[in-house]
């Protein structure tokens, strides 16, 4: 959680830093990207290139979606709009921090070795 915490601190330090320049936000990306290679080796899962890669073009085409184009839009609202953008990246990097931490927790694993042994 701590770990998690971090990195959301410090996407709502670029956020904010970067909140005026458009198209800044790929570097959100590329610090989700990171943070979920972190938390996989904090949790002792084995992510290769192929995973890393996936999780990548995964995370770029729903940050594209969802959290690039608010925050793109946000960046033609002075002052206000650049407040939300530190609030949406803030929230955004959290909760797929969160999700990524239930997915490599063992006991999450557990269920899913189990599967795989069956088949």
């Amino acid at each position: 959680m701590k770990l998690i915490l971090i990195y959301t601190l410090i996407a709502g330090l670029i956020s904010a830093v970067t909140a005026p320049i458009p198209g800044t936000s790929l570097l959100l990306t590329a610090l989700e990207i990171y943070m979920i290679v972190h938390l996989a080796k904090v949790h002792d899962y084995k992510l290769g290139f192929k995973e890393i890669g996936y999780s990548a073009v995964a995370i770029y085409g729903l940050s594209t979606m969802l959290k690039d184009a608010a925050l793109e839009i946000l960046t033609f609202v002075p002052v206000i709009g650049w407040g939300s953008e530190v609030i949406v990246a803030v929230l955004f990097v959290f909760f797929l921090g969160m999700l990524a931490n239930l997915y490599f927790s063992k006991s999450s694993r557990q269920g899913r070795d189990l599967k795989k042994d069956a088949d």
